[in-house]
């Protein structure tokens, strides 16, 4: 009896490991995928053969199921896991050339991994970067010591493999670094700018080590940009037409005896002195100064002879928020009708559109208003002077005071202002003060007192 029991327990677990097999597959053994790689140029790819930027592909196949994902590795060590069949690699190099193997092995459905790995070798060939300085961005023949520097730098390689770039000075042997993530710089008296012909060398390193070809600002090699020396806190910025510059030198040189004061000329030439890049190179020239005077011409109908508002707009607040003073005098162009978005940096609410006011020479007057500024007398005749209004904020300084034989006008009599009775920033004059110097002892007295009010004088 024991052994009749025995043989029907046996029967039953034969039967019981039998229906548990897959009917299928009856026994067969599975087999692990097989996994394959390759790499390919693609229509709309940007990989280049030998570059360090490769498209690779791979795929698998499994015996006795499905491939669901592929771990790959750089080393044969360390696995990562993805459902994709291709992706784009950056390969890092060290030096000129370099050689990289990757590993790929399939994974089926039941989890079994390719025990042998798909494995290629890529070698690859580094590309050195370029850079060029950006066109409109050339320095000015004369500066003072701020020279601001744009570029672009590219790499067949990625554009973020550029590591440093280089500026060096009058020669290629003393190379600064600064980062690759950098477009722009600007040089001052810190960077080595005095007083002196200088041009600049620059060129691009990426994380290999390969350096671009070197280029020049200027580009031509017979070229230099003469940077001038900082003499006095002052700077006047000569914004008159050509037939009124004599005029206006002999006016700043008789009322600015006392005082130290530099020039820039932005209407000769074309304004080929003028800063391409405003912000920062031409604020940063601003800054070097504690006192701007702007001085245009009269205003009127030739547009040519416009005082420079775009670039005044685009400078003078920058300016003036870092505690800056602006000095502007001139005229406001007839063609102009509105509001006072001229001066977006001075304070002014609105400009008369309607009435033109002729300033004669003798006979009209430039009262003052305020206490310590002397009456301004006509030295020449100026036509077509516009007056402003301004906000409560703003300290009246000046209006015109007529031959009671011409009482027109007067409603638009309001010709200076400054922002604030206390610690001005802005004093601004509708007509060119160059032409109100018809008694030299009130014309010095004002710049004494203007100067004073912007705390470069003691008062």
């Amino acid at each position: 009896m024991k052994l009749y029991l025995k043989i029907v327990l046996q029967v039953f677990l034969i039967l019981y490991v039998i229906s548990c097999e897959n009917p299928v597959n009856n026994g067969v053994e599975y087999l692990p995928p097989e996994t394959y790689l390759s790499v390919f140029s693609m229509p709309g790819d940007t990989v280049a053969p030998g570059s360090t930027v490769k498209k690779i592909y791979w795929w698998g196949d499994s015996p006795n199921g499905f491939v669901v994902g592929f771990r790959i590795s750089f080393d044969s060590l360390n696995w990562g896991y993805t459902t994709k069949t291709d992706s784009t690699f950056v390969f890092t190099i060290s030096g000129q050339d370099s050689v990289f193997r990757i590993w790929v092995a399939a994974v089926d459905n039941r989890g079994m991994v390719d025990p042998t790995p798909a494995t290629n070798l890529y070698p690859v060939i580094n590309s050195p970067p370029s850079m060029v300085f950006d066109v409109g961005t050339e320095i000015p023949d004369t500066i003072f010591p701020i020279a601001t520097l744009k570029w672009t730098g590219t790499d067949p390689d990625g554009d973020n493999t550029i590591k440093n770039y280089f500026w060096s000075l009058n020669d290629t042997n003393h190379f600064h670094s600064v980062p690759g993530n950098l477009n722009i710089m600007t040089l001052t008296k810190d960077s080595g700018l005095i007083s002196g012909n200088y041009c600049v060398y620059m060129k691009a390193m990426d994380i290999a080590g390969s350096f671009s070809p070197i280029v020049r600002m200027p580009a031509d090699t017979t070229k230099f940009f003469y940077v001038k020396s900082v003499t006095g806190r002052v700077l006047l910025i000569k914004d008159m037409p050509q037939n009124e510059m004599s005029t206006a030198d002999s006016y700043f040189a008789t009322v600015l005896d006392t005082v130290k004061y530099d020039v820039l000329d932005i209407k000769s030439g074309n304004g080929k002195l003028i800063p391409k890049i405003i912000n920062p190179m031409f604020v940063e020239t601003l800054k070097l100064f504690k006192v701007v005077i702007w001085s245009a011409n009269r205003g009127g109908q030739v547009t040519s002879n416009d005082p420079n508002f775009t670039l005044a707009q685009s400078s003078l607040p920058y300016y003036l928020a870092a505690n800056g003073k602006v000095f502007w005098t001139s005229g406001i162009p007839d063609n102009f009708i509105g509001q006072g978005s001229l001066f977006n940096f001075g304070p002014v609410d609105s400009i008369k559109s309607s009435c033109y006011i002729q300033f004669n020479f003798p006979g009209d007057t430039l009262k003052s208003e305020y206490s310590g500024y002397p009456d301004l007398y006509a030295s020449s005749f100026i036509a077509i002077t516009r007056g402003i209004y301004y906000p409560n904020t703003a300290q009246l300084v000046f209006k015109l005071l007529y031959n009671p034989n011409r009482p027109y006008c007067l409603d638009d009599s309001y010709i200076a202002v400054k922002d604030a009775n206390v610690n001005p920033k802005i004093f601004l004059m509708v007509m060119p003060i160059y032409y109100l110097n018809n008694n030299q002892n009130n014309s010095k007295a004002f710049f004494v007192k203007l100067l004073q009010d912007f705390g470069l004088l003691p008062q």
